[in-house]
């Protein structure tokens, strides 16, 4: 037969292994005793039997422990059939025991036996062949001689309820097991040697570790998830460097900062908006954009512009808020480039603004609109304004500015001074600019001032071209080319003042005051108008802006006559009689010319068909009126004619 550790061939009847020292198990249902009853199984293990020792063998000479005798049988034991562990013959732990031996009172299971110690073999002897090392130190008797071995550890002298495994033999069956977790100090000293299954059980000095669970130092406290379940594996103590954590700290730190240097640092914002005013007063949106090349377009709402050198101005179809006004703008740059859409905020502390609207009214005025919070300070044009619920408007009048007859379109411009304090910031100045042109009127008859001695007169003169033109309150109808020719109708006699408004859009009216006159005879008007103490020649030679618009009545020659729409213009030779100093018509008719430096001659301005011809002597009531420049640079004084008589007054 062979051996089945080993694998070499043993002798028959052999109870160890000759080469490794193995125990070789007997044949099965029988023992050194005969027969084995029936098993006695406490939890499917026998204890009884687990504590009796089998004698010393022919295998085993030295069956003594430590050179002491071997215990005998004991008496009484079962046989080795009875041994079992849950269903296992107990065959396969050696040969039956000796009869029990009243030492070994006490049963207590004790950890730590290697299994592969057979019968008869010593625990010395499986050392010396290469069986591995107890890791426990196992008492076994309570009668140990003292100074054996060292106390064990407590772990190492508990039961595990109802557990049989190879090498645990049970040393006093019947006694009551105690379970204390201090050491037994005469526990060497009641060392009996005993032997189980072939074995000599005796304190073996091994280095036993430390437990690495406490909670087994006290196995009664253990529930019964402790004794089943494996214990866990040990974690390994991990290596802290200094090093390691001041790099991570610091690497820490610096990303801190990094996110705090990118979130509070100031920085220049890519898009920026404020509000202010054209150069034609309206109200715009000044949009700087650092990152958008020239001919990127912007827009805001409605109004859309082109950006050039970095700014765009967007128009506005309404004012803004006083305050914050959240926006959005959309950038569409060109080509490739980025397209985005940007929320800004403009903030808008007051506003002054000027109104155009109520240059259309019965008397024209630009109005300035006050915009500003509560407890601002606002000087106007020198004054100060009192705000309510933070709003206040001031009128401009500009009817004198608008009113008087021009050929050609001016331009109202006003610049109105003003101071804002805030209440929690500094002083501001600054300039409402107003500059909007005016419709151009020109009235050819009948002139600024009229007196007729018929029912009607001839309205006529000409506009801008697609102006409106209002006579008072009637409309009057204007051509294509901007002329116009009504044909007024005065009721009664007696004096009367209309205006001739033309409007066009955009634009300022222009207004021309028209006084009229209806009389029953004309010399009745000569002899009123006498009253007005009106200017001579001599005056009028003298010349002065301040003349113009003052009466004037003038005697002489007609030198020549002509027809210009529905108005008569002539040339008058002034008689010595009206201030002449230079000959007057004399001279003209001794061939001196009309063009005679030394001539006293005048231009009539007559807004009505004038009967008179050349030769004719008359006189002309009227107004002064500015210069005319002749072709050849001469100046001639000019007189708005209300009317003439035949013969010199």
């Amino acid at each position: 037969m062979h051996c089945p550790h080993c694998g070499k061939p043993i002798p028959e009847g052999s109870v160890a292994c000759p080469h490794c020292g193995a125990a070789l198990a007997p044949p099965a249902g029988s023992g050194p005793h005969g027969p084995r009853p029936a098993a006695r199984t406490m939890v499917g293990v026998a204890l009884p039997d687990l504590l009796r020792q089998s004698p010393p063998t022919a295998a085993d000479p030295r069956g003594a422990v430590h050179g002491g005798a071997a215990l005998p049988p004991m008496a009484g034991a079962p046989g080795a059939a009875s041994r079992t562990i849950v269903g296992m013959p107990a065959a396969v732990f050696g040969p039956a025991p000796a009869p029990p031996d009243p030492r070994l009172a006490g049963g207590t299971l004790v950890v730590g036996t290697p299994p592969m110690t057979g019968p008869g073999a010593r625990l010395d002897a499986a050392a010396a062949q290469g069986a591995p090392p107890l890791d426990h130190t196992v008492p076994l008797a309570p009668s140990i001689a003292p100074g054996r071995a060292p106390a064990p550890p407590p772990a190492a002298s508990r039961t595990l309820v109802g557990v049989a495994r190879p090498g645990i033999a049970p040393l006093a069956p019947g006694a009551p097991a105690v379970f204390d977790s201090a050491p037994d100090p005469d526990l060497e000293a009641r060392y009996q040697p005993a032997a189980e299954l072939g074995a000599t059980m005796a304190p073996i000095r091994a280095r036993v570790p430390a437990l690495r669970n406490p909670a087994l130092m006290h196995p009664q406290r253990l529930n019964l998830k402790h004794r089943l379940g494996p214990l866990p594996p040990p974690r390994k103590r991990a290596r802290t460097s200094r090093r390691a954590v001041a790099v991570v700290a610091a690497g820490g730190v610096l990303a801190l900062g990094a996110v705090l240097f990118a979130l509070l640092w100031p920085s220049a914002p890519p898009v920026t908006a404020r509000a202010r005013a054209d150069a034609g007063g309206r109200e715009v949106i000044e949009l700087r954009c650092e990152t958008c090349p020239d001919g990127t377009a912007v827009a805001v709402g409605e109004g859309r512009a082109t950006i050039a050198g970095r700014v765009a101005h967007i128009p506005l179809a309404s004012p803004l808020s006083v305050g914050e006004n959240q926006m959005k703008v959309a950038i569409d740059r060109p080509g490739s480039g980025r397209d985005e859409t940007v929320g800004v905020s403009i903030h808008v502390a007051y506003r002054i603004r000027p109104d155009l609207g109520t240059l259309q009214g019965e008397r024209p005025s630009i109005q300035v609109v006050i915009e500003a919070s509560k407890g601002t300070q606002v000087v106007l044009d020198g004054k100060e304004v009192a705000l309510t619920s933070g709003r206040a408007i001031e009128a401009i009048d500009v009817t004198e500015a608008v009113t008087g007859l021009s050929d050609e379109t001016k331009t109202l411009s006003r610049q109105v001074p003003y101071t804002v304090t805030p209440p929690d910031g500094p002083r501001e100045q600054g300039m409402v600019s107003v500059a909007v042109g005016i419709a151009p009127l020109v009235v050819e008859a009948p002139g600024p001032s009229v007196v007729i001695d018929k029912e009607s007169f001839v309205l006529a003169g000409r506009t801008a071209r697609g102006a409106q033109l209002f006579a008072g309150a009637h409309p009057i109808a204007v051509r294509p080319d901007g002329t116009f020719a009504h044909v007024m109708n005065v009721s009664s006699v007696g004096a009367t003042q209309f205006e001739v408004r033309a409007k066009m859009q955009g634009m300022a009216p222009r207004i021309a005051k028209i006084a009229v006159r209806r009389v029953d005879r004309i010399d009745t008007a000569a002899k009123e108008f006498a009253a007005r103490s009106p200017l001579g020649y001599a005056a009028l030679a003298a010349g002065g802006a301040d003349l113009i618009g003052k009466p004037i009545a003038l005697s002489g020659e007609v030198l020549e006559t002509r027809r210009q729409g529905y108005s008569t213009l002539l040339l008058l030779s002034v008689s010595p009689a009206s201030g002449c100093k230079e000959g007057g018509a004399t001279a003209a008719s001794a061939g001196a010319g009309l063009r005679a430096p030394g001539a006293c001659k005048v231009r009539l301005v007559h807004g009505a068909e004038n009967p008179a011809q050349r030769g004719d002597v008359l006189t002309a009531y009227g107004t002064v009126a500015p210069p005319f420049a002749a072709p050849d640079g001469v100046a001639i004084p000019e007189v708005w004619v209300e009317f003439t008589q035949k013969g010199a007054r």
